[in-house]
């Protein structure tokens, strides 16, 4: 093997290891006072440290895929990193997270609970600004933007269920706050606020008792409630901004040119499609954090596209795919040999997510395949001979097994009282080896049981009337190269390990958007998705799934099973989701016993896995080219206090980024 390709190697390996030792261990700033866990502003990590590194660059660029164009400009409204990637950098919460999902304050300067979690208070600073496109204030940020925030999430007819389930689920009132304002007309919730006097005060457990002060009343002991304040839940609304749009319409349309600003940039330049231009908010708090003067984020059709123009200077940073890092690290010739480096640590779990209720492009029932996915054997004879390595090798081709992916929930986001990772738990119970790899193949492939759960599925579907090949709709953007690679790659992979007897691929395109032109007419038979926590819990992956309610997410927009028609085959599908829902609301119901908590909850996950109601994919582990450190404490979704480096980030520049970080 190549020396580079060996060193990657060795600083991906090692890389994996600093982030297992230092995400979700006790904060090092967090002082445990009685049962009251306390951050202050003055405990901040990593200020001089931020700062003083290299800054070779003022306007830095960077390419974003045509395909994740910002879909809002408000804030409140989205649940995808493609849209938080940007608007994190334009609106601000109480808290905010590093590249290693640690928490340090923001609008919030203190903040801690008293009482095991059950009630939350936060101190917020003084120096925090409402500013427009041109840096001109508008306003203070207060308490009352924070409720205003709070009762645009809970507001049915104003958000659309959006980011409601997780303060639905902590917050004392919210549920039914929510449940409160769907039972309005339009008109009658559009008028409503989070003024003195308003319903939202009466119902919610949110207070503000001055204008620098917040105090939230959960449920029950909500430990890791902080961990929620750095999204949307945590983010600030000011009802002078909808006043001045005209009320909710005219914030629902609104764009960079009228919006209010508190984070660091404003947008002073937006063209649909092609570029956004971030400029340096003159007004933000932080003024001892380094900002660019702008950043410009270029739209391209592909990361092949990003790499030419990294190649001739255009931009910043180039995510690499599969042929690329190969060419790259088998070549030590190559111009970029030694600058080749592990991207953006991301704790995400990505996994196909079935569509149990699928449509024709007439707007019919799919009858074959909605009766083939709700067989057990069927999706089991997928989850088990399904040989995924060269699927893998697309996001990594020098170690595809080293971002396998075998739970729903991802590593690294809680830990038992002993130091176990949550997901250790989930693979002891549907019996699989909590070691990376077996005999370089991923630890779920199991070829004989695919082969058994096969013929059982197909001897009960021929049953029902059930045609073979069953055909499985794959869609991908037109005109994306990599989505079309990876898309034949997909229909190599059931080709070879499942047999054409049993399933084909047909590969469809859509234009520009994959939720109003594929998810919303329920079109595909599968789709690919990755979760980032967004809080430190696994309830808040196992929620996302549940029948129950609206505000889960993959339930309500992936899997199509919140209201499952009640069909003869959809039986013992809609029982075993019900099931699994019951498992679920009774494990998040454990809130003193920690350990007993996340044992719960891996047995819910257990049976969610054990029944193939979803399949758990790959882990994010991808190589780039970057004239920013990739690797620094805040390489993530707030571009601030960024290193960079005019000739790009080599290896070696990487390794002593990564000894400093285990040093600290």
């Amino acid at each position: 093997m190549n020396k580079t390709v060996t060193k990657v190697l060795a600083l991906c390996a090692a890389a994996t290891m600093t982030l297992t030792a230092c995400t979700n261990k006790p904060n090092q700033n967090e002082q445990t006072i009685g049962d009251s866990s306390v951050q202050t502003e003055d405990k901040k990590t990593g200020d001089s440290a931020d700062v003083l590194g290299k800054h070779e660059i003022s306007d830095l660029v960077l390419p974003k895929l045509a395909q994740n164009e910002l879909t809002t400009f408000n804030i409140m409204h989205s649940e995808t990193n493609e849209d938080f990637e940007v608007l994190f950098n334009l609106v601000e919460g109480l808290l905010e997270k590093d590249s290693l999902d640690k928490r340090h304050p923001c609008v919030a300067t203190e903040w801690g609970s008293e009482d095991g979690g059950l009630t939350w208070t936060f101190k917020l600073r003084d120096d925090s600004k409402w500013v427009d496109m041109n840096g001109n204030i508008k306003g203070d940020c207060d308490a009352e933007d924070f409720m205003t925030g709070l009762e645009w999430i809970l507001n049915f007819h104003k958000n659309d269920s959006i980011g409601s389930s997780m303060p639905c689920q902590m917050i004392k009132g919210a549920q039914e706050y929510y449940d409160y304002t769907k039972g309005l007309s339009k008109e009658e919730a559009y008028a409503l606020t989070a003024g003195e006097g308003s319903k939202f005060r009466e119902m919610v457990g949110i207070e503000a008792p001055d204008a620098h002060t917040l105090i939230y009343t959960c449920t029950s002991e909500k430990p890791y409630f902080d961990s929620l304040m750095s999204y949307t839940t945590g983010m600030p609304m000011d009802q002078g901004m909808i006043d001045e749009l005209g009320g909710v319409d005219g914030v629902r349309s609104m764009d960079n040119t009228n919006m209010w600003y508190n984070s660091c940039y404003t947008m002073t330049s937006y063209v649909q499609g092609n570029e956004k231009v971030l400029t340096k908010n003159p007004e933000y708090w932080d003024k001892d954090c380094y900002l660019f003067d702008t950043v410009t984020m270029k739209m391209v059709e592909s990361n092949d596209v990003a790499y030419q123009l990294y190649q001739s200077g255009e931009v910043d940073y180039v995510r690499l795919g599969e042929s690329m890092v190969k060419t790259i690290s088998e070549n030590p010739d190559h111009e970029y040999n030694k600058y080749l480096v592990p991207d953006v640590p991301a704790a995400y779990s990505h996994q196909f997510h079935w569509n149990y209720d699928k449509h024709m492009a007439d707007g019919s029932a799919d009858e074959n395949w909605n009766r083939a996915i709700a067989n057990e054997n069927f999706r089991k004879a997928i989850y088990f001979g399904l040989d995924l390595t060269d699927y893998l090798r697309r996001e990594n081709t020098l170690d595809p097994l080293s971002c396998q992916n075998d739970t729903f929930t991802c590593e690294r986001l809680s830990y038992t009282s002993d130091g176990r990772d949550y997901t250790d738990l989930v693979k002891e119970k549907i019996n699989l080896p909590t070691q990376p790899k077996q005999e370089g193949k991923p630890l779920r492939y199991d070829p004989e049981k695919g082969k058994e759960y096969k013929e059982k599925a197909m001897e009960e579907l021929k049953a029902q009337g059930v045609t073979f090949p069953v055909q499985l709709d794959w869609y991908i953007k037109g005109g994306n190269q990599q989505a079309l690679d990876m898309a034949s790659v997909v229909q190599t992979i059931f080709k070879n390990s499942l047999g054409e007897d049993f399933i084909t691929v047909k590969v469809n395109q859509f234009v520009a958007s994959v939720n109003q032109e594929v998810r919303t007419p329920k079109l595909q038979s599968v789709l690919t998705n990755g979760w980032g926590a967004d809080y430190s819990d696994p309830e808040n992956y196992l929620t996302q799934m549940v029948n129950d309610s609206d505000s889960a997410w993959y339930a309500t927009s992936f899997e199509n099973i919140k209201d499952l028609p009640e069909k003869d085959y959809n039986k013992e599908l809609i029982a075993q989701f019900t099931e699994y829902t019951r498992l679920v609301n009774e494990a998040v119901a454990i809130t003193k016993d920690m350990d007993a908590r996340y044992d719960a909850l891996a047995t819910a996950e257990a049976y969610l896995l054990d029944h193939a109601l979803v399949m758990p994919s790959s882990t994010s582990a991808a190589f780039a080219l970057s004239r920013f450190n990739t690797q620094g404490e805040w390489a993530k979704e707030k571009i601030k206090n960024f290193e960079t480096c005019k000739d790009g980030y080599t290896y070696d520049e990487m390794v002593a980024v990564r000894d400093s970080r285990k040093a600290k």
